[in-house]
């Protein structure tokens, strides 16, 4: 999957409305979006690979050819409302901007 995934066409990276993250940003806003997306779609891929909640857990997204499993509100599964609340505190912290810029790693 990873040599897939490294081997795939640059030139499909093209915006559109129907893909989860911009070719290009341009100010803090859209940086600040890309990094939520990014780090939901992590949290999710993780979860979802781990099979800690059930297939009903999650919704499928599209970037470009590859398919992700994303995260969401499931009230069936107690679990996933847990994690999407933990969620969307780190996005919370990220708006607020106490996460700081880790440099010299």
């Amino acid at each position: 999957m990873a040599t897939a995934q490294l081997s795939h066409n640059t030139r499909t990276l093209k915006a559109s409305k129907n893909t989860i993250f911009p070719s290009q940003v341009t100010n803090e806003h859209e940086s600040l979006v890309v990094v939520k997306k990014l780090f939901a779609t992590c949290i999710s891929c993780i979860t979802y690979l781990r099979g800690l909640f059930p297939e009903s857990s999650y919704r499928d997204r599209r970037l470009d050819d590859l398919s992700l499993k994303i995260l969401r509100e499931d009230k069936k599964c107690p679990g996933s409302l847990h994690i999407i609340k933990w969620i969307q505190g780190c996005f919370d912290a990220l708006e607020k901007r106490y996460v700081r810029i880790f440099e010299n790693l």
